[in-house]
């Protein structure tokens, strides 16, 4: 169960943050999650978003100049409670699958956290997931936040 993230390339230089944001409100683009992580040189900003703007999204972002990429994720619910994000990190460690990188959601769902995650093998994390009954959330599900 994968959800849509994408991820665009950023010059790290003061402002092009605001070109990318401007151009998504002027657009009509609702960013429910976000991560920046950066270099020297360049910053990646990861994104999502509602399925229903993510072409749009690319699209007027690549129009602009852009360097963007979609990639699946994984969106999973965390308990907001001390220790539950270690019980999860422990299920994908059972695998011996890598995280390559995770960031939290900005919005949480009945008190739970919302997390993203970016695995080397995620297939072998799903199931896992599933047999633990920890909640990932689909495409559909994010929309509707």
């Amino acid at each position: 169960m994968y959800i849509t993230q994408i991820s665009v390339y950023l010059e790290n230089v003061r402002g092009t943050l605001r070109e990318m944001t401007k151009l998504l409100a002027e657009n009509d683009i609702d960013i429910v999650a976000l991560s920046i992580a950066d270099t020297t040189n360049f910053g990646i900003v990861r994104l999502v978003i509602r399925e229903v703007s993510i072409d749009k999204a690319v699209n007027c972002m690549k129009n602009a100049g852009f360097m963007v990429k979609k990639n699946n994720v994984i969106c999973i619910c965390v308990p907001n409670k001390p220790g539950a994000l270690d019980n999860v990190l422990a299920v994908i460690e059972e695998t011996d699958v890598s995280i390559e990188y995770m960031y939290s959601f900005n919005y949480s769902v009945n008190g739970d956290a919302l997390f993203i995650l970016r695995l080397s093998d995620s297939e072998r994390v799903m199931e896992l997931f599933k047999e633990r009954n920890i909640k990932m959330y689909s495409q559909e599900e994010i929309n509707r936040l």
